[in-house]
């Protein structure tokens, strides 16, 4: 090889290599990279975590506040889901915090929850909320719909409120069937919820079905005290799917 050969060869060798800060900088670079991809990993398991945790139970025992905070996968800002619950797995885990908030509370003598397809009924005996042929809320039964309040405010289901009557014929001039009873009792209950505790009556529906839903039966008087009663249903029906943009206590 010539002279002149090994010299235009070690030229181009020169113009090929890089400064050897360079190295330095791709190190630097694709250690940066790593950790941003590291970092995003561990924030979509954090994601998953922080829905888990606010599915589980937290229990507040100031009546008036949230008991389940609401899942962030209900109204997520980028609709990003992952590993969103069905309806039907979101309304049980609302069960189980319901069942064991209304045991902390001590309400399980007055409040008997339930699982059914439509949702989480609190079934409440109407002895405990109203005198007999009445329909005015007793001062006691508001401190144990206080602390159902908590309960409304923390979930973003529509709340049904359905009154039931025993077979006994009702007849006086406020009431002159079974059928005015029951609406009227459930009436109250929402309104107690909407004008004391400053709910929002768009979450609402009351009905009344008389004595033609009874659970037990009504030849025994036991049973006729089962079918009077007040049933708050938290449905299956989830407001913010439904394109609401505030809950209560969620403004």
């Amino acid at each position: 090889m010539t002279m002149r050969k090994r010299r235009f060869q070690q030229s181009q060798n020169d113009k090929n290599s890089s400064p050897e800060w360079m190295l330095t900088y791709s190190d630097m670079v694709t250690l940066l990279l790593a950790f941003f991809i590291l970092m995003y990993a561990y924030s979509i398991v954090d994601v998953q975590r922080f829905q888990a945790a606010l599915s589980s139970i937290q229990v507040s025992l100031g009546g008036g506040e949230g008991v389940l905070d609401k899942s962030p996968f209900l109204s997520d800002p980028e609709g990003v889901t992952p590993n969103a619950p069905s309806q039907r797995e979101e309304i049980i885990r609302t069960y189980e915090a319901v069942r064991q908030y209304l045991e902390m509370q001590g309400l399980e003598g007055y409040i008997s929850p339930r699982l059914e397809e439509r949702g989480v009924i609190l079934e409440i005996e109407n002895s405990i909320l109203f005198d007999p042929g009445r329909a005015d809320i007793k001062a006691e039964a508001k401190k144990i719909l206080q602390k159902v309040t908590g309960i409304i405010k923390s979930v973003p289901n529509q709340i049904i409120v359905e009154g039931h009557t025993d077979n006994v014929p009702m007849n006086t001039q406020r009431y002159p069937s079974n059928w005015e009873l029951s609406v009227d009792r459930a009436v109250r209950v929402v309104r107690y919820f909407i004008e004391e505790q400053h709910l929002r009556p768009e979450r609402f529906l009351a009905t009344g079905y008389s004595e033609y839903h009874p659970v037990s039966s009504n030849d025994t008087a036991s049973g006729r005290a089962k079918n009077r009663r007040v049933n708050i249903v938290i449905s299956q029906v989830n407001l913010l799917d439904k394109g609401a943009e505030e809950l209560d206590g969620k403004e």
